[in-house]
């Protein structure tokens, strides 16, 4: 029993052997196959030459780029940063060779300073070392093909349209050709015939919308040379910005502080506040201002429409801020240093009042001002005047009496030592029976004198009083007419702008989501 496990762990030992020899044998002659194909293709080698069999025929080179990320885009500087594969394919009549040759061999890999490769650049490129690729081996197949993928950080140049920011949709351009060889060299190809770049292993932005990635073969004559056309590659980033961020930071404080700009004139005067809540607005509007400038170029091509809504919205606010003054100027004029001219009793106090539904309390709208004014010293005077004539008709009896009563004189008895009894006692007519001792005739004119002047005190009091609450009443009224008028402002230009930019309400998918 053991002598049969021992013969079996023999057996197993021996084939793992053999194995190993047999492995470790191919892998020398495929390493010593390599070794001679390599030789073998370099050989004589000039890579300096064009691979073309025909020196009169144009080299065939197929190219694309395949984006892998968009990774900045510099307004300010307007250029693009983007991640991007390139992919060369041509083939080289010098390196072909028979697989069963080699031990099966049909691709190597070789550096690409032993071989000749086309000088396809980018031509807006804005890199300090101009050419962003990394330099990445070659793959050469048994038919003669040869193939680069060089990755890189490419940025290139770009003319940010700023009119529409921040709904704006730029379309930036990828341009590559051969450096020195023109068409009748290279005839440089959209690989695959197709008619965009790859976005197969695209990276979606946080910033930007990728909406298309076509590519177009150009075929241009330059002046140096007029009878060689040159060929290069076009490949359009078409990207489209994501409005969420400036709707939330900048468009949204923006509208508040336009919304916040009509409180000024619902804010009574008597608060003092008008002038300062407005001038304070007015600051924080010019500190996002500067915001949106600091992010965008120094360029006088176009006015951004964010930067134009701020402007409508600063131009409002500063207008408040005069038509405030106006009003509290209104507010606090008096009787002693203005007369209300009559285009702002009529106009304003009455049919501006009866437009905008403002009355004052206990009064209709259907009555005009200038019976408001003076229906409340009405009665007054009224009153005031009945008592006058009252008053004069006792004193005047008295002085009709004095010659049918002898009364003593009062000569210290004058009409600043009445007290208010005596003066109330003035209002009633004398009775029959007076007294012994009245006054004097001039004594009762004096007092008649200084009764009238009472009088037009009093009534001058409230004509001053009534017209100082017209001038309160008319600047209350234009307070709600700028209110109504801001507010027209804001709701028209807001919506006038809105509609104004073609891609404001365009959905946010990309072709990388649709795919």
């Amino acid at each position: 029993m053991k002598w049969h496990e021992m013969s079996s762990a023999c057996c197993y030992l021996l084939r793992a052997a053999q194995l190993v020899l047999y492995f470790s044998i191919a892998s020398v002659q495929a390493g010593q196959a390599e070794v001679k194909l390599i030789n073998k293709l370099l050989d004589g080698y000039n890579a300096y030459e064009r691979p073309s069999e025909d020196d009169n025929s144009p080299l065939i080179v197929e190219f694309l780029v395949t984006l892998q990320q968009i990774m900045d885009v510099d307004e300010k500087n307007q250029v693009v940063h983007s991640n991007l594969w390139l992919t060369m394919k041509w083939n080289d009549y010098k390196l072909k060779w028979d697989p069963a040759d080699y031990n099966n061999i049909t691709t190597i890999r070789l550096p690409q300073k032993l071989l000749w490769k086309p000088d396809i650049l980018m031509y807006n490129s804005a890199d300090k070392l101009f050419d962003g690729s990394y330099p990445v081996n070659m793959v050469v197949s048994s038919d003669g093909s040869v193939e680069q993928l060089p990755p890189g950080i490419f940025v290139s140049s770009c003319s940010i349209d700023i009119r529409w920011f921040p709904f704006d949709t730029q379309n930036c351009p990828l341009k590559f050709g051969s450096w020195t060889y023109d068409g009748t060299k290279i005839d440089l190809r959209i690989q695959g015939g197709v008619t965009s770049g790859s976005i197969d292993a695209y990276r979606k932005s946080g910033e930007w919308d990728l909406i298309a990635f076509p590519v177009k073969r150009n075929v241009v004559y330059y002046d140096c040379c007029p009878d060689n056309p040159y060929i290069d590659l076009t490949f359009s980033m078409k990207i489209r910005r994501r409005k969420l961020y400036y709707l939330i930071n900048i468009v949204l404080p923006c509208l508040m502080l336009a919304a916040l700009t009509l409180l000024t004139f619902t804010i009574p005067c008597e608060a003092g506040e008008k002038i300062s809540f407005g001038v304070t607005i007015l600051l924080s509007l010019t500190v996002f201002l500067l915001m949106v400038a600091e992010a965008l170029p120094a360029t006088s091509d176009a006015v951004p429409i964010i930067a134009i809504y701020f402007s409508c919205v600063m131009l409002m606010n500063a207008a408040s801020v005069g038509v405030t003054v106006l009003v509290l100027s209104y507010h606090h004029r008096s009787g002693t240093t203005h007369n209300m001219p009559k285009f702002v009793r009529l106009g304003v106090c009455v049919w501006l009042a009866k437009l905008l539904r403002i009355k004052r309390p206990g009064t209709d709208l259907s009555c005009n001002c200038k019976q408001r004014t003076s229906s409340v010293g009405h009665q007054n005077n009224i009153e005031l005047h009945e008592y006058n004539n009252l008053a004069s008709r006792s004193l005047l009896t008295n002085i009709k009496d004095e010659d049918d009563y002898s009364l003593p004189s009062t000569p210290h008895l004058n009409g600043r030592d009445f007290t208010k009894t005596k003066l109330r006692q003035l209002g009633t007519p004398p009775s029959p029976d007076l007294s012994t001792y009245s006054p004097s005739r001039s004594d009762l004119r004096d007092i008649l004198s200084q009764l009238k002047t009472i009088s037009n005190r009093v009534k001058k009091k409230e004509d001053e009083e009534q017209l100082i609450a017209d001038w309160k009443f008319a600047s209350r009224v234009l307070d709600r007419l700028f209110l109504y008028i801001f507010l027209l402002f804001i709701l028209l230009s807001s919506c006038v702008i809105m509609m104004t930019v073609p891609d404001v309400f365009a959905s946010s998918e990309s072709i990388a989501d649709a795919e």
